[in-house]
């Protein structure tokens, strides 16, 4: 059996990296999110988003549209979306600390947190709007921004997906 040092996120980092950067890189239309495009058929890459979404000047209007078109895509699409979805709202996820002891006992934090992102998306009754709604305001828009390890699961489990 392998096993590898990596944290699930690290992972979760390399393949966000190649599905937004690789020959066809996932992409949204910018009208789709309300962004004003050049022409109709001008995508928005992955990376570009993810650096729009937690641009301060950005508004939470668009932020919101984003996340939206993210989770509606992750729900029905199911894999390379779902890794462009988390992998878009790293920058707002805690971060590890730097000591390879802390690194390692962060594992199992982080693959919680990850299980946690996707029980939010198979939260059966529980509109797209509403998870995105819960993101901006935990991951994007937190009001510390990115959290500690020490509250990585407080703020990533915030509600049940059947709770209202």
């Amino acid at each position: 059996m392998c096993r590898s040092s990596r944290s699930p996120l690290d992972i979760l980092a390399t393949t966000f990296c190649l599905l937004a950067d690789g020959p066809q890189p996932l992409a949204l239309e910018g009208r789709t999110v309300g962004l004003r495009a050049d022409t109709d058929t001008e995508a928005i890459g992955l990376l570009d988003l993810r650096a729009m979404l937690f641009h301060p000047a950005t508004s939470v209007s668009v932020q919101r549209a984003v996340l939206v078109e993210l989770v509606r895509r992750a729900r029905r699409h199911r894999g390379a979306w779902v890794v462009g979805l988390v992998g878009v709202l790293l920058p707002g996820l805690p971060q590890p600390a730097a000591s390879t002891a802390a690194r390692e006992g962060s594992t199992d934090l982080d693959a919680t947190m990850l299980a946690g992102l996707l029980e939010q998306l198979d939260a059966n009754g529980v509109p797209s709007e509403e998870v995105a709604e819960r993101l901006l305001w935990t991951v994007v828009r937190a009001p510390a921004g990115p959290a500690s390890h020490g509250h990585a699961q407080a703020r990533l489990a915030v509600v049940p997906g059947n709770a209202q």
